[in-house]
């Protein structure tokens, strides 16, 4: 949650500051958060590699480290074009730090079914406070903003220094070199779809975040009322996931019924605002939106875990977490072009239709070794 809440303060207010206090141009803002997006891809991939070859608080330190680090020299020196280079390098270290969170919670998967949804809860609260504070504190002043977020990531590594729990790791010997996954072929296959799916709900899902911003001004919709969809999604999450956990077991079966229902409720999004002119029907879509993401996005790392072993359970959530950073880079450039050349609705029909391509993909997948060796139920 508190990482999530670091994020949510800094993030909405980087195009904003770069463009309206350093006065640089939007398509320096977008090379900048270019580069934070290519260099937090890198900490995911480092962090998932670290937290299982080298040690699980050493990691969560490192990521740390960087991320104070770099927040207090933007705090002290706001200035252009250093600035940019400490953004991306706080890229890495939140990276890494995310990373290292998520590996840790697939171990601790094991005993505790329900972690990655309470997680997945917690980090909607946390982004859903954030984002609401961060347009107060940067009215006060842009060092108040990062030295804010500065506080939340101290916080989160006094918690990870008393209350994270050593974890026994299974390190790779000769006889199993690559691992469970590099002897079972069906495993990277499921492995290979489940982050295919991710690419393609972040693809959509970023439409919410960018296109469908200009369409709503474009039918006389003020960006007020754009803005505040998203707290109607941040409630609905917050309100309903706890109401829909009792419904579904933990087991592989269920979670791929998660899985394949919030797809469905993905797709259904793009279908409600086709031809949208009035303002409940981006309500209905965004509520839609919002269960799907309930029902996937909660389920997708936990049914991912299933196919990991205790030497690569962080490296297998870091490929996720790129997976997802990969939709959200291509999600507004994809759209931007089809909209250019074709229009709105091509693009809602062809994300609705990717969607659906997607479902018999996923009712394809086969149960793998579970945890500690046994047959995933």
């Amino acid at each position: 949650m508190f990482v999530n809440m670091g994020i949510g303060l800094i993030m909405p207010i980087t195009t904003l500051f770069i463009h309206e206090k350093l006065k640089q141009s939007l398509v320096v803002a977008g090379y900048v958060l270019m580069g934070f997006s290519i260099a937090m891809v890198l900490g995911n991939l480092l962090g998932g590699f670290l937290l299982d070859r080298w040690r699980v608080k050493g990691t969560h330190y490192l990521g740390g480290i960087i991320v104070i680090g770099s927040l207090a020299i933007i705090a002290l020196y706001p200035i252009w074009p250093l600035y940019a280079f400490i953004v991306v390098f706080y890229g890495l270290g939140l990276g890494i730090l995310n990373s290292a969170v998520n590996g840790y919670i697939a171990y601790l998967q094991k005993k505790d079914n329900a972690i990655f949804t309470n997680a997945y809860w917690l980090a909607n609260v946390g982004m859903g406070v954030s984002t609401f504070l961060s347009g107060i504190l940067f009215s006060i002043g842009i060092r108040a903003v990062f030295l804010s977020s500065m506080f939340l990531f101290i916080i989160t590594i006094i918690m990870i220094i008393f209350y994270f729990k050593p974890i026994e790791q299974k390190r790779k010997t000769k006889k199993d070199s690559i691992g469970k996954i590099g002897r079972d072929e069906k495993s990277l296959v499921s492995l290979g779809i489940i982050c295919l799916t991710v690419i393609i709900v972040w693809i959509g899902y970023e439409q919410w975040n960018s296109n469908i911003s200009v369409l709503m001004l474009s039918k006389g919709i003020s960006v007020q009322k754009y803005s505040f969809l998203f707290t109607i999604s941040t409630l609905e999450i917050i309100i309903f996931q706890p109401l829909m956990r009792p419904l579904f077991k933990s087991s592989f079966k269920s979670e791929k019924k998660r899985v394949i229902l919030g797809v469905l409720m993905f797709a259904l999004s793009y279908l409600l605002i086709l031809n949208a002119t009035t303002y409940w029907r981006f309500i209905l879509g965004i509520t839609a939106l919002s269960i799907g993401d309930i029902l996937a996005l909660t389920t997708l790392p936990a049914l991912l875990n299933r196919y990991a072993n205790d030497s690569n359970r962080a490296s297998i959530q870091s490929v996720s977490s790129t997976a997802g950073s990969l939709g959200r880079s291509l999600g507004p450039l994809m759209g931007g072009y089809i909209i250019s050349q074709y229009s709105y609705n091509i693009l809602f029909i062809m994300i609705f239709s990717a969607h659906l391509i997607l479902l018999p993909l996923i009712m394809s997948l086969k149960k793998s070794i579970g945890f500690d060796g046994e047959r995933g139920k």
